[in-house]
């Protein structure tokens, strides 16, 4: 598997900090965990109704070097573009590599 080439998209890895907002619930922001290269591969496109306003959703794969602290919880962010990390598995079978499973959502 020669991948190393084709990553040459750069990516900021984002993760969740939840704060107490003094009411009884809390407010999410996003810190930067690293910022790596990649592949993203766009896999297809659809919409749905979400708050009743009509979004598209974008697939595609990222395919970065393997790291252990990864999780599902996190996004990668690329410009404007926000990426929602739904699945994660390994790549080759020397764990040189992760395949993410990701969306993209757009207004």
């Amino acid at each position: 598997m020669t991948v190393i080439g084709k990553l040459r998209h750069r990516l900021r890895i984002d993760y969740p900090v939840d704060t107490d907002d003094g009411s009884g619930g809390t407010t999410r922001t996003w810190a930067t965990l690293a910022t790596v290269w990649a592949r993203i591969e766009p896999l297809g496109a659809s919409e749905r109704v979400e708050a009743d306003r009509i979004e598209a959703v974008i697939r595609h794969r990222v395919t970065l070097r393997h790291r252990g602290d990864l999780t599902h919880a996190m996004r990668f962010v690329t410009g404007t573009r926000v990426l929602k990390i739904e699945g994660i598995r390994g790549g080759d079978e020397h764990d040189r590599f992760l395949i993410c499973d990701c969306e993209e959502i757009t207004s």
